[in-house]
């Protein structure tokens, strides 16, 4: 008869973020506070990441799944007595114990979401090998460090701000081309693009505003059903509502939620911190203006902060924004994409074939930031059953750039731990390339190939795709 140690112990990712009440985690609790989770993990055989900041907590882990929830249960108790400890001790969440059987309040600014791992690349390969916890200014980062706030990589920022300025100088030299070319309203509109550049990032105590309304998987599906059904065959102007993907240009590349009727703005940058630019453009500005946004994300984290943002760049009637409506209301899916998928999605290989599973709408695959690059549960939201769904968009969502046939695997079957994934030989950013196209190009770090050519984001030329704010697109499914 097998013992215990015999069957065998399923592993998963933990993948979780933490916005405790005000004010947060006292600062000279930061390294006490690094430290138990450093021997916590240490303890439980856990790997990852995790970024702990004043503000909260962010992390993705990797171990048995008895392990990780053994995880959970103990960050729940540290993160009350952290409260208990800045906090009332006669009042609200600091006098609850989740021992007692009382209600947890942690369940309101905690969120955790257990992920599979995928079935067709070994387990080993898709767990963290080492753990590294780290502290942080932001639980997740918006805005570009300034020299004020750079702390011990002063000079690592230092490079990124120079590299960020030339990026900003090209940006108002082609400004200032279109100018020249243009009459005197593209020369208006030019000028607001060019005070926009440099007014994204100044808006103070923007922290402050509030955040966007979360909505569950279930009552975020409910909502945008409803609009959908009521926008019809509507003008994309008259749209009531819009969906804003907060994600970067090479995870929506894969995935992404399409919405029959509605519009989805997708912001296509290359890094989280340059939202703000994107969000602060002509573009982005009209398609959100007096609308309901729709905000999603991987797991959440990123629209904690982009829907506080949004709020506080309409308010201040700045940039792009100048003269124009705020949004009539914010709403963010709450867990994000990954929670959204454990109710509407499905695994890869098909439940049975009569599975129907109309009523997700998202399409494609979640993309993740850990040794998976991708997570198994899948969404299916475009159908050939879905009224009015194009040919095109039956298909996988991701198309390989030198063929335009349907792809999705920037890792071509390796395992992305094998490092064998393409990239844009000049800017290094993800690129889809299928099978049969991938032994005629050169991937950034390979050596030189025979009938190769170097592979660029832009097929013929690298375009730095992601880092230019004029990438901004409205789209209506």
């Amino acid at each position: 008869m097998p013992t215990t140690e015999d069957i065998p112990r399923k592993h998963m990712i933990a993948l979780y973020y933490c916005y405790p009440p005000a004010p947060g985690i006292p600062k000279d609790n930061l390294e006490a506070h690094k430290l138990f989770h450093q021997e916590i993990c240490t303890n439980l055989d856990l790997g990852g990441r995790i970024r702990v900041s004043e503000e909260g907590i962010n992390g993705v882990l990797s171990g048995t799944e008895d392990a990780l929830r053994d995880y959970e249960a103990r960050l729940r108790k540290e993160m009350l007595k952290i409260v208990a400890v800045d906090g009332d001790d006669d009042e609200g969440s600091a006098g609850c114990n989740i021992d007692d059987g009382n209600d947890d309040p942690t369940t309101e600014w905690l969120d955790i979401k257990y992920c599979h791992l995928r079935n067709d690349i070994p387990m080993e390969q898709q767990l963290f090998d080492s753990l590294q916890v780290k502290i942080t200014r932001e639980v997740v980062s918006l805005i570009e460090p300034t020299p004020q706030n750079q702390g011990k990589n002063k000079g690592k920022r230092c490079r990124q701000r120079r590299k960020q300025k030339r990026k900003e100088k090209q940006m108002q030299e082609k400004l200032a081309e279109m100018s020249v070319a243009g009459d005197d309203e593209s020369s208006k509109s030019t000028a607001k693009l060019a005070a926009a550049a440099k007014e994204v990032v100044n808006i103070e105590d923007w922290r402050n505003n509030t955040p966007a309304q979360h909505l569950s998987p279930e009552e975020w599906n409910n909502k945008l059903l409803e609009l959908a059904q009521q926008e019809g065959e509507g003008s994309f102007q008259e749209s009531e509502a819009v969906l804003l993907d907060t994600r970067n240009i090479y995870e929506t590349r894969v995935g992404h939620f399409a919405v029959p009727n509605l519009p989805t703005m997708f912001p296509n940058t290359r890094k989280f911190s340059s939202l703000p630019l994107a969000l602060n453009t002509e573009e982005a500005a009209e398609a959100l203006a007096g609308k309901d946004v729709f905000l999603y994300c991987t797991g959440g984290v990123r629209c904690e902060r982009a829907g506080t943002y949004l709020r506080a760049l309409s308010d201040s009637n700045s940039g792009a924004w100048q003269g124009k409506e705020k949004p009539k209301a914010i709403f963010q899916l709450k867990g994000g994409i990954q929670k959204y998928l454990e109710t509407y999605g499905e695994q890869v290989e098909p439940k049975s074939d009569d599975d129907d599973n109309a009523q997700c709408l998202y399409r494609g695959k979640n993309f993740v930031f850990d040794q998976r690059r991708t997570d198994p549960v899948i969404g299916k939201g475009i159908t050939s059953k879905t009224a009015g769904a194009s040919p095109e968009r039956v298909e996988s969502v991701g198309q390989c750039i030198i063929c335009s046939k349907a792809h999705d695997d920037y890792d071509n079957g390796f395992s992305p731990c094998d490092e064998k994934e393409a990239r844009c030989c000049r800017c290094r950013v993800l690129v889809l390339v299928c099978n049969d196209c991938r032994p005629k190009v050169r991937s950034c770090g390979e050596p030189e190939k025979d009938n190769a050519t170097d592979l660029l984001c832009g097929r013929t030329a690298c375009i730095d795709e992601g880092n230019v704010s004029e990438n901004v697109e409205t789209i209506r499914f």
